[in-house]
């Protein structure tokens, strides 16, 4: 059995862009991460160790978006991607889509966003390197 979990619409603060205005005074950021699971039999016994938190899946992508500063929407999201397929071994793929609704660019946007896909068996040493700073 495939089994995905999703969580959309997390908001957090955070200190990402491109511009140094962006990395000193912060803004808001939206993220919406879903997961295939490794596949079970069955998910009829209740069990956890077959599914995932999604308050630690949370906390994670929150704690990845509060410690650090970065020029892209993409690094941030495959940041957060890295760090999720190594902390949660149950998770076969992730995907984390991450949006802010305050760009600094010259016209009326709603928002822009970026979304990241990555899969267990893409991790890199690099990305291995990356999410453990």
């Amino acid at each position: 059995m495939q089994t995905s979990i999703k969580i959309t619409g997390l908001q957090t603060y955070g200190y990402h862009g491109l511009f140094e205005e962006e990395r000193t005074l912060g803004q808001k950021f939206s993220f919406d991460i879903s997961a295939t699971l490794r596949e079970v039999r069955t998910h009829l016994s209740d069990d956890l160790d077959s599914s995932v938190r999604y308050d630690a899946v949370v906390d994670e992508a929150v704690q990845i978006a509060a410690s650090a500063k970065f020029q892209t929407l993409e690094a941030l999201g495959e940041t957060i991607a890295a760090n999720l397929l190594r902390r949660f071994t149950v998770m076969d793929s992730v995907t984390v889509a991450v949006a802010k609704s305050s760009p600094s660019i010259a016209h009326s946007i709603k928002q822009v966003g970026v979304q990241v896909r990555l899969r267990r068996g893409e991790l890199s040493p690099r990305q291995n390197e990356i999410a453990g700073a």
